[in-house]
């Protein structure tokens, strides 16, 4: 069975309205880097992309949490014993403390700064249905 990716989200303009945008199914790589990066210049929004149908069991979903230039991904999983994982980055150059992304506290260490990382993640994603974990642990 073949499968689908749907891609969409939101952003937040400087006022702290949300703007919902347009689901795209099967984006190119173009596409989902032009979404991002539209989101990351708003400052504030999440993007999302779902596998379509979901999978009994392994990633179903990528997400970016996009807080004033600073990006926190989330891959999120259903284990065979019907567990929930959420896989993300260890990045060694922020410290062993805590950030704030959209008004939530997460470490910093999962925390990146560079879009172009986040694109590759989301297009090995759209390409694969799963991450590879020299990229997300």
């Amino acid at each position: 069975m073949s499968k689908d990716t749907v891609l969409g989200g939101y952003l937040i303009n400087a006022d702290g309205v949300r703007h919902q945008l347009p689901a795209k199914l099967n984006p190119s790589n173009s596409n989902t880097e032009d979404l991002i990066k539209r989101v990351s210049s708003a400052g504030k929004g999440v993007v999302v992309m779902r596998c379509k149908p979901s999978p009994e069991y392994g990633p179903y979903e990528l997400e970016v949490y996009v807080d004033s230039g600073n990006f926190l991904l989330m891959l999120n999983g259903n284990d065979e014993d019907g567990d929930h994982s959420v896989r993300t980055i260890t990045n060694e150059n922020m410290p062993n403390d805590l950030m704030t992304i959209l008004g939530e506290k997460y470490p910093a260490k999962a925390v990146t700064s560079d879009v172009d990382f986040v694109c590759k993640v989301f297009n090995e994603f759209a390409h694969l249905g799963n991450v590879s974990a020299d990229l997300l642990s």
